[in-house]
């Protein structure tokens, strides 16, 4: 999707792979001059697919300032409902995060079998226990299938998926985590509600 308004230029904390103490100033590589086009392609998402603002995060299961940012997320996703649509695309930093590629492909083992959401919530809500027996745990946990979870994971069935969210989100400027684009305005970082609020009520009004 593409827009017209300029990109949204925020300093904050977040994590990058460019920082060994995991804070960097929350500015894109290209200093957030220009909006962009992000494919969502099959990526999970809330929301209909008509929605006229597209808010896409790329996030990493193991960043504590993307845990820092779900109560906004799901306080956005509340007074939102109906009007926009949120995916979430894999960015793990796997240079400072070791758990974080695998908790990645975790999640979209599980969104394989219809669970992504309820699994993502159970990772950021133990961020610090990503561990392999963990993530079989939250499997049980969520209901999934853990025979074809364990056999997903030990495939590497999803690492090409996890690869190709990298890849674009790095083709895209993404530097750090959490990272998102409104309707392709990116906006980095652990921000304020009301950093998201006004780029999407800007978008609404359009």
């Amino acid at each position: 999707m593409r827009v017209l308004l300029p990109a949204v230029l925020v300093l904050v904390a977040a994590c990058s792979s460019a920082s060994d103490a995991s804070v960097v100033p929350g500015a894109s590589d290209d200093g957030g001059s220009s909006p962009k086009a992000v494919a969502v392609g099959n990526a999970p998402s809330e929301g209909p697919t008509s929605a006229k603002v597209v808010v896409v995060e790329f996030g990493d299961f193991e960043c504590p300032f993307c845990g820092e940012e779900e109560p906004i997320v799901t306080q956005m996703l509340t007074d939102y409902e109906g009007r926009i649509r949120f995916v979430f695309k894999e960015f793990p930093l796997a240079s400072i995060h070791p758990y974080a590629e695998l908790a990645a492909e975790a999640a979209l083992a599980a969104n394989a079998q219809g669970k992504f959401w309820p699994y993502h919530d159970a990772l950021y809500a133990n961020q610090t226990a990503l561990s392999r027996s963990s993530l079989d745990k939250y499997a049980t946990d969520v209901g999934l299938d853990l025979t074809k979870f364990d056999a997903a994971l030990d495939n590497g069935t999803f690492a090409s998926a996890v690869a190709a969210d990298v890849a674009q989100g790095s083709a895209l400027g993404v530097g750090g985590t959490p990272t998102f684009f409104i309707n392709g305005i990116a906006v980095v970082g652990a921000v304020p509600y009301s950093d998201l609020q006004s780029v999407i009520d800007a978008q609404l009004a359009k």
